[in-house]
């Protein structure tokens, strides 16, 4: 009885800690919801004992007992939050295993919470800080076939010494090899700076570098196989032409939309453009990213639509100052680098 009572106030104590930071830091509603009903299972496996689990409580005795705060360190409130969570789940181990001894029930109780507990964590450390940074980038820089090019490191210092942290990598020239290699040295700068790095089309090379998500287009591999093959953590965006195409992304279960061509581009073929007033026309819950032929010259007409996120890649590649021109470009859609 002491062991539980001691782990089940283990537990949500470690609960509680992550509870604070999803509600007042990370600002995540599905996270502090999940980590509620972590709780409620907890208080499920608490009641199977009565109250002769508080009364086989005895401090004086538990030489385990630590008046003084414990002496470690913490870096950010991430860090706190991670090792709380920690805290909980191993205390919710150790409830089910030693509550197999009187308790089913408790026992079942605590399973259930440890396992939505490992759910919640990779919400709220993996999945929310990826969708809170499509949330807040008015531009996605796309790298296409810049392995090409040894000035790609000095592009993307400058674009992160800028502020951009979301990338899209599309190489359509050069081996899977040359993809994989580029794409790890890419990541390998961008994770410093705590940056989303999505690869487009190749969720193998997306599952296999480690990067933030994979980028998908119409006749590509389907959406839900391709979340099966990233996982629920992973951010899954779609190419799309019009409303039609970007309500049935939504439905599928994207996190996000690329929408055009806006004007012509030389970046790729494109089969149709659709232009400013298309993005008038796309009603979805979902970031939108227009894309296409987009320069600072015509990013205030995407903006007098209602645009509010963009992708872009020679303007910012092909820019004498990348960071500068990232900064423009975030002023002119109306938003702040």
């Amino acid at each position: 009885m002491r062991i539980i009572d001691a782990n089940l106030n283990r537990a949500r104590e470690g609960l509680r800690t992550a509870e604070e930071y999803a509600r007042l830091v990370a600002s995540d509603s599905v996270s502090a919801q999940a980590l509620k009903d972590v709780r409620r299972h907890i208080q499920t496996c608490a009641e199977a004992f009565g109250p002769e689990l508080l009364a086989a409580r005895d401090i004086q005795r538990d030489v385990g007992v630590r008046p003084d705060a414990d002496d470690v360190s913490r870096g950010t409130e991430k860090d706190v939050t991670a090792a709380g969570l920690k805290r909980a789940q191993e205390a919710l181990r150790v409830i089910e295993e030693f509550a197999q001894l009187h308790s089913p029930t408790a026992a079942a109780a605590a399973a259930k919470a440890r396992y939505r507990l490992y759910a919640a964590e990779q919400q709220l450390l993996v999945t929310a800080p990826r969708r809170l940074i499509l949330r807040d980038s008015p531009v996605m820089a796309v790298f296409s076939d810049a392995s090409l090019y040894e000035t790609w490191r000095d592009v993307l210092s400058s674009l992160l010494d800028a502020g951009c942290r979301l990338f899209q990598l599309r190489e359509k020239t050069g081996t899977t090899r040359n993809f994989f290699d580029f794409a790890r040295a890419f990541l390998h700068i961008a994770d410093k700076s705590d940056a989303l790095v999505i690869i487009n089309d190749r969720p193998d090379i997306a599952s296999a570098t480690g990067a933030g998500g994979v980028h998908i287009g119409q006749t590509d591999l389907p959406l839900p196989q391709t979340r099966a093959i990233m996982g629920p953590a992973a951010i899954i965006g779609v190419s799309t032409h019009d409303s039609a195409e970007a309500l049935d992304a939504q439905d599928e279960g994207a996190d996000y939309v690329g929408l055009g061509a806006m004007f012509p581009t030389d970046t790729k073929n494109v089969q149709s453009v659709t232009g400013p007033r298309g993005v008038s026309e796309v009603r979805v819950d979902i970031p939108v990213f227009c894309i296409g032929g987009i320069t600072r010259a015509n990013v205030g007409e995407l903006a007098g639509h209602g645009a509010r996120h963009i992708a872009v890649s020679s303007a910012l590649l092909n820019a004498a100052d990348p960071g500068a021109e990232y900064r423009a470009l975030c002023q002119a859609l109306g938003e702040q680098a």
